[in-house]
């Protein structure tokens, strides 16, 4: 994987969202279900599975940065590939007109 002059990824596979969850602990204010813990993390898939990596404050930023870049790279591939599909379709009709 590429990385930055900052010591960070440049493109980063995944999505970053808040879980929110109970701990267990039966004294905890979390029990009654209303104010869960929340933690922010990187969900990705590796081999069918979901993973999730926890982000402290400071990855955030970098992170959900290195993602999007990670989507915009993967958006332009597909449309480069949805435009080679469309003329290699165009090229094959024109090739059956001219029969």
């Amino acid at each position: 994987m590429a990385e930055r002059a900052q010591g960070g990824p440049r493109m980063i596979r995944g999505s970053v969202v808040v879980q929110r969850r109970r701990c267990g602990k039966a004294s905890c204010r979390c029990t009654d279900g209303e104010s869960l813990h929340e933690a922010t993390v990187l969900s990705y898939s590796e081999d069918g599975r979901n993973r999730t990596v926890m982000l402290s404050t400071e990855q955030l930023g970098p992170v959900r940065a290195a993602v999007e870049r990670y989507r915009a790279a993967q958006a332009k591939l597909e449309a480069q590939g949805n435009a080679g599909l469309t003329a290699l379709l165009a090229s094959k009709a024109e090739l059956r007109r001219a029969r």
